[in-house]
């Protein structure tokens, strides 16, 4: 009755947005009638009309702001990195010697690098978790007959296939059987950060085994993992193929790709989104890349490259040429991207069709976000157990790929400032480094793991924090080395040089004030703000890596040879003076 009340009080309001409640609010059934907007008339009839109407859409508004982000911030970023990182043959501390009192942007990445391992592989574990559960002979987030479903699940039938009832007036009395197998089976989450629960032993057992292969891979250095590198990288762009090609056959699939791809010209005139941080930005490369495990993918928004030490460059022969690689590398990182939501997209158009809903009440927001979309989508797949290991896979093997690189950059960096400690007891401090990071990972595969999780992301590693140190980075090498043509070996365009010089600093200070001026506190998934203890914890998170920079600077000007502030400045921003 309570339902029903509701119901009818929200019919009495506007008599269009009600009609459109009241299509949302009714069990769909099947229907005997093909109506004019059917599966067959949405299916492409030629393939050189779906490849044409791509086309199309991919010169479309949307991509001026992402590939304008692209050239402008993710690649002259990474390509100063790795052309550095060769040049000097040091990690993300040892090339500060050309620049000493900006030593701390190297300890700051370190710092940033170390908090990210912390939980790229329990995300990793979640996938794994997932890639497991789908090898059964039914997809255990299908139906509500699970001990761990509640009388909130509701299903309805589509002829053979089963779903949910989407309920917009009533979210809090219908549940998915995905979401509710992500929350009270995987996660088996608490009600809150303040309620630790206890640790869900089988993403504990997964995070351990990750962590033993990644000391194990990293054993005898970076070059003798090489193998399971190239495992790593190759592999998931087949599985990505294979995700496309079954996407894009699937009924439906153009009206994701729509809703991915349809240009919006108005948006250009807002700032923000020629910053690179409008919400249909952010929305896409999040829903497309789950963000925090595909995180090096998603190089426009999240800076990643900034790690200097993810990229082993300083281990690369001087004659290498790292400009050329540099690009090749993120003209793949911008394919992948494309490619990668294009093969989501389409099937959360064909769910959106399914299910008769609108493509955003199909999308959650959220740290666990693919976790809750994918796995109804790949359940109206045919073999959906086949369809669900693939995805989990290609996600867990990028997460542990970039775990491992991550812990071999915070290696080489920790050995450029104790090469002799490191050289003979490499091995112990490679176990301790994942030892220690294994038991600060554990509270986050307790029952209120989730939410430690999303402070962690939310304010430790992306944001403020990583656009600080971000632009303290771009403003040191771009002016305080000024070496671009011995890093190089040749003569570059004075474009390179005015973008890193002027336009990437300068971009990143935009996004930085953009990022302060619109900044929200944390919050659950159900919009409530977290405790007042836990935001200040999540400021104090930012700002512990913020710190580093000035503070070096500080002692660098106290220590430094010189009679005043200016002379001891000038001294660190030399190229030719010694570290202290």
């Amino acid at each position: 009755m309570k339902i029903a009340k509701e119901n009818e009080t929200t019919l009495e309001s506007d008599p269009m947005e009600n009609l459109q409640l009241a299509e949302l609010n009714t069990p769909v059934e099947m229907k005997t009638e093909v109506p004019s907007n059917s599966a067959e008339d949405r299916q492409w009839k030629e393939n050189i009309d779906f490849l044409m109407t791509l086309i199309a859409y991919a010169i479309g508004a949307f991509l001026i702001p992402y590939f304008a982000s692209w050239i402008c911030l993710a690649l002259p970023i990474f390509m100063a990195e790795v052309s550095l990182g060769q040049y000097l043959q040091q990690g993300s501390i040892g090339i500060w010697k050309l620049c000493p009192i900006f030593k701390g942007v190297g300890m700051a990445s370190i710092y940033l690098s170390c908090i990210c391992n912390i939980y790229y592989c329990v995300i990793a574990g979640w996938a794994i978790f997932y890639m497991f559960s789908s090898v059964n002979f039914s997809l255990p987030w299908l139906g509500c007959d699970h001990y761990w479903n509640n009388e909130h699940c509701h299903m309805a039938e589509f002829g053979n296939e089963s779903s949910i009832i989407i309920n917009a007036t009533n979210d809090e009395y219908h549940e998915t059987p995905v979401v509710q197998f992500w929350f009270n089976r995987v996660l088996q989450t608490s009600d809150g950060i303040d309620n630790f629960g206890i640790i869900q032993w089988e993403l504990l057992l997964i995070l351990t085994g990750i962590w033993i292969m990644t000391y194990f891979v990293l054993w005898k250095g970076i070059t003798e993992a090489r193998k399971v590198i190239y495992f790593c990288a190759i592999a998931p762009y087949i599985l990505l193929i294979v995700l496309l090609i079954r996407g894009v056959t699937l009924s439906g699939a153009s009206m994701g790709l729509k809703a991915f791809l349809t240009p919006n010209i108005t948006k250009l005139t807002d700032i923000t989104v020629m910053c690179g941080v409008t919400p249909e930005l952010k929305y896409s490369t999040r829903l497309v890349l789950a963000s925090e495990v595909l995180l090096l993918l998603e190089v426009t928004i999240t800076l990643i490259t900034m790690f200097t030490g993810c990229c082993p460059s300083s281990v690369l022969q001087y004659n290498i040429n790292t400009f050329r690689d540099s690009i090749i590398m993120c003209l793949i990182n911008a394919g992948t991207s494309m490619t990668a939501g294009i093969a989501v997209f389409s099937i959360l158009g064909h769910l959106s069709m399914t299910l008769q809903v609108p493509l955003n009440d199909v999308v959650q927001s959220g740290v666990g976000l693919i976790f809750q979309v994918y796995p109804e989508a790949v359940s109206r797949l045919p073999i959906p157990q086949l369809w669900s290991v693939l995805f989990f896979l290609m996600i867990a093997i990028l997460g542990i790929d970039s775990q491992i690189c991550v812990v071999n950059g915070v290696m080489e960096g920790l050995s450029d400032q104790f090469p002799l400690f490191f050289l003979r007891k490499r091995n112990f401090i490679l176990l301790f480094l994942c030892l220690t990071k294994f038991i600060l990972g554990i509270p986050l595969v307790s029952q209120s793991g989730q939410y430690w999780l999303t402070l962690i992301d939310s304010c430790a590693v992306s944001g403020i924090p990583l656009l600080f140190v971000a632009f303290f980075e771009m403003t040191s090498i771009s002016w305080g080395f000024a070496i671009f043509k011995e890093m190089l070996g040749f003569e570059i365009s004075k474009f390179w040089i005015v973008t890193w010089q002027y336009v990437t600093p300068m971009w990143i200070l935009a996004l930085f004030i953009n990022v302060v001026i619109f900044y929200s506190p944390v919050t659950y998934p159900n919009g409530r703000l977290y405790p007042d203890w836990a935001s200040t914890l999540g400021l104090l998170m930012s700002l512990s890596s913020m710190i580093f920079i000035p503070s070096y600077i500080i002692y660098y000007i106290f220590k430094a040879p010189g009679n005043s502030i200016k002379q001891k400045f000038l001294h660190g921003i030399s190229r030719h003076s010694e570290q202290l």
